[in-house]
């Protein structure tokens, strides 16, 4: 069993600028892992760090993290990174109209002394130098790392379905991986291994798999795989950041309440159910001018 946290969690990667285009209406919310798993971590008391870069510009929609004690590690940027959300009924499509400088290696090295675990949650393939596999490797921290970046092309602007070149190096510095269906499914074809020789390939203890409403599972090395139920939710509010909470909710659960996993995930699904009935991290948190 991983220890619990005790020093605390750094979340890496771009903290957003997201325009939602929801059919005829538009309107701007903070986003990206960063976000949503920082202030999960945060609202279940432990000490939460963020790597991220900003453009100066843009400095003022940290103030929501700041509002729960959450320590924003930045450097300036040209640019904050900006998706663009296209929804049209059940259709959605992405476009990335500008990207943060990429995170260094050394802003990492930075923070290492005051945390004890590491959550990666690239949005893109650049998001984060991957000259810091080596570093995290042998750092002696518990590395969480979400795949959707890593899944994701960019060609004009337009984001795209693709297994990154980064994918190996950093699933070889994780022990725990969260991805959703489609993304753990494009993962298996591409290395064209079967679940166990994937997580025995990279030495990963365990593969969080989340299938919106459909529920999900969780898969350990020795090949026991767990699923689990979706909670209901009467009305759906908005399920962006629904994943990334239900991962850190679970993390949470799992490795500092030290539960098993059945019943973590259990608990995570009830948070993740809020955040989709707009309970959780609520608009009113999220909503940019």
């Amino acid at each position: 069993m991983i220890k619990r946290f005790k020093k605390g969690l750094a979340v890496v990667g771009s903290t957003t600028i997201d325009e939602i285009v929801d059919n005829d209406r538009s309107f701007l919310k903070l986003g990206g892992v960063t976000t949503y798993s920082g202030l999960t971590y945060r609202r279940h008391g432990i000490n939460t760090l963020i790597v991220s870069n900003l453009a100066e510009q843009d400095l003022a929609i940290l103030d929501q993290l700041y509002e729960e004690d959450i320590v924003v590690c930045r450097e300036e940027s040209e640019h904050t990174t900006r998706f663009v959300n296209y929804i049209r009924g059940d259709n959605r499509s992405q476009e990335l109209p500008q990207q943060a400088g990429t995170i260094q290696a050394s802003q990492i090295h930075a923070v290492l002394d005051r945390v004890d675990s590491l959550h990666l949650g690239p949005l893109h393939p650049l998001d984060i130098e991957w000259e810091a596999a080596s570093l995290l490797r042998n750092s002696n921290r518990l590395i969480f790392l979400d795949i959707q970046g890593l899944t994701r092309m960019v060609k004009n602007k337009q984001v795209f379905t693709s297994i990154s070149e980064y994918m190996e190096i950093a699933l070889s510095i994780a022990h725990i991986v969260k991805a959703n269906g489609t993304e753990y499914s494009a993962v298996l074809d591409f290395f064209r291994v079967s679940p166990a020789e994937l997580m025995l390939k990279f030495n990963i203890e365990e593969i969080v798999v989340t299938q919106g409403e459909k529920g999900g599972f969780v898969q350990k090395q020795s090949g026991d795989t767990f699923h689990y139920q979706a909670e209901m939710v009467e009305f759906a509010a908005d399920p962006t950041g629904a994943g990334d909470v239900f991962f850190a909710a679970y993390l949470v659960s799992r490795y500092s309440a030290k539960k098993e996993i059945p019943d973590a995930c259990r608990y995570a699904a009830q948070i993740a159910a809020r955040q989709v009935a707009g309970k959780y991290i609520t608009s009113d948190k999220l909503r940019l001018k």
